[in-house]
């Protein structure tokens, strides 16, 4: 076996381990009769070991592998570290022996996908990567067939107009590999309106996956009514995902190699394309459609999508920062952002198998009687809002704080002002959770989801303290290949 080949293998132990997996479901669930609890612990055994994969690659050399279309580097590391715990999680805490094995198996699939898209360095194997990762998830929800029937013809419309905007940059530059792109664009006289126009079509495509508005203002509905395990795959693996891999296209396809004005701090990008004016405006749209429509909503699922959706608009600043340190404010405000989102959508899946509550009307007083849980839950979305002495709060003030932005301080200002609309949005759920009386009685469950209550609660105050090593991290990992 050549170096070549142990290399290849050894970047995807984590596809190669959930591939394993989904054959080992396929080859038991076809000879048996009737339901497998045993199908659970291969499915989340399975994503535990693709995750401890994932955290050995940690120190490899940065290679490129299959002649460019895939790139192991320290981003994609990090990458792979959050969206792999976030996946193990889910596993542990959302999935049970209930489950069906041909559900388990498309999760796997779309992991897989997933995976694979944080490792693209080249437009079609971005694309492909990421069809892998969204259809199985159409398959899944098949108990909301109409909702899911629409958004799936949305999302095809939206692949469509990505795919015509990927066909126009590879006929602009004759090749689909990011770095080759770069350099053709930095070396070559090109259409820039053609430039522009592909740009645009590709992160609208991306944005709408990721749910970001304005292109994509119909998740809440169909999120309202999915199962906390498939929101999750929806909501929070798929929107980590996507942006990373919108950061690694803009960073390295869109970077000018013609210069020598670059700096550690400051990077620099072909002019014409003004990407960072069209990522603000997205940016601004996901934290002001996230923190005002939740003003007048009341399903939690519903909340916990706009949540989301204004939190991936904070994020992209660290993008539109333009800069390393922007990168590694943005990979250490993903981990905050996990952290946070699964607090919230555990908090919220607690609620409604204790006490069978799906809206804010149904809360009132149950803070009285569940403290650690209703605690909690106002601790995660007042992280979320940015509330000083949290790990959102760190966050953010490192988002601010980038070079980059002097032009974008409407942007800063837009997420301050609605930051201080979801901190009263959360004022007046936290007077409505612990006043008054009510009468039900909850539903007992056992120890293990409050364990993973408090490692969520340990881990989103841990980085409220402690912000410092988690920066270090993720300046390690802000190191694209070919940057």
């Amino acid at each position: 076996m050549n170096q070549e080949t142990i290399n290849i293998l050894f970047n995807f132990l984590p596809e190669i381990t959930l591939s394993f997996t989904v054959l080992i479901l396929n080859l038991i669930s076809s000879r048996a009769k009737k339901e497998l609890p045993a199908a659970y612990f291969i499915f989340s055994g399975g994503i535990i070991l693709s995750a401890l994969f994932s955290y050995t690659q940690a120190y490899y050399a940065p290679q490129q592998l299959f002649g460019g279309m895939l790139t192991a580097d320290h981003y994609s590391y990090g990458a792979r570290v959050i969206l792999s715990t976030v996946m193990a999680f889910s596993a542990l805490s959302f999935f049970d022996k209930k489950s069906q094995p041909f559900e388990f198996t498309l999760i796997l699939v779309s992991n897989i996908g997933a995976l694979l898209a944080l490792s693209s360095s080249n437009i079609f194997m971005m694309f492909i990567s990421l069809q892998v990762m969204v259809i199985p998830l159409y398959l899944l929800v098949y108990y909301e067939l109409k909702p899911a029937i629409r958004y799936f013809v949305f999302s095809s419309m939206f692949m469509a107009v990505m795919l015509y905007g990927i066909t126009l940059l590879y006929g602009l530059t004759g090749t689909g590999e990011y770095s080759l792109i770069s350099k053709y664009l930095s070396f070559n006289p090109f259409n820039t309106l053609v430039l522009i126009l592909s740009v645009i079509l590709i992160t609208a495509g991306l944005s709408f996956i990721s749910i970001l508005a304005p292109f994509n203002i119909s998740f809440p509905v169909i999120g309202s009514k999915l199962k906390t395990a498939h929101f999750v795959q929806f909501a929070l693996i798929n929107v980590i995902a996507v942006l990373f891999v919108i950061g690694r296209f803009i960073f390295t396809a869109l970077e000018d190699q013609n210069t020598f004005i670059a700096s550690a701090e400051q990077l620099t990008f072909l002019s014409g394309v003004n990407w960072k004016l069209l990522l603000s405006v997205i940016s601004v749209c996901s934290i002001l459609a996230g923190n005002l429509v939740i003003l007048w909503q009341y399903d939690l699922k519903k909340i916990a999508a706009y949540i989301i959706i204004s939190q991936a608009g904070y994020l992209l600043i660290g993008l539109i920062s333009g800069s390393t340190a922007g990168l590694a404010a943005f990979i250490s405000g993903t981990v905050i952002f996990a952290v946070n989102s699964l607090g919230i959508i555990f908090c919220i899946n607690l609620i409604i198998t204790k006490y069978n509550v799906t809206d804010t009307a149904g809360l009132r007083s149950l803070g009285r009687k569940d403290k650690l849980l209703f605690l909690s839950f106002v601790f995660f979305l007042i992280s979320s809002a940015g509330f000083p002495l949290t790990s959102g709060f760190n966050s953010k003030i490192i988002l601010y704080s980038l070079p980059g932005l002097d032009n974008y301080f409407w942007l800063i200002a837009s997420g301050i002002i609605s930051s201080v609309v979801f901190l009263y949005f959360i004022f007046r759920l936290s007077t409505a959770i612990f006043t008054g009386k009510s009468a039900q009685i909850p539903l007992k469950i056992g120890t293990l989801p409050h364990a993973m209550l408090l490692i969520l609660l340990f881990s989103a105050i841990f980085f409220g303290i402690f912000v410092s090593p988690l920066m270090n991290w993720a300046g390690y990992c802000s190191n694209l290949f070919g940057i």
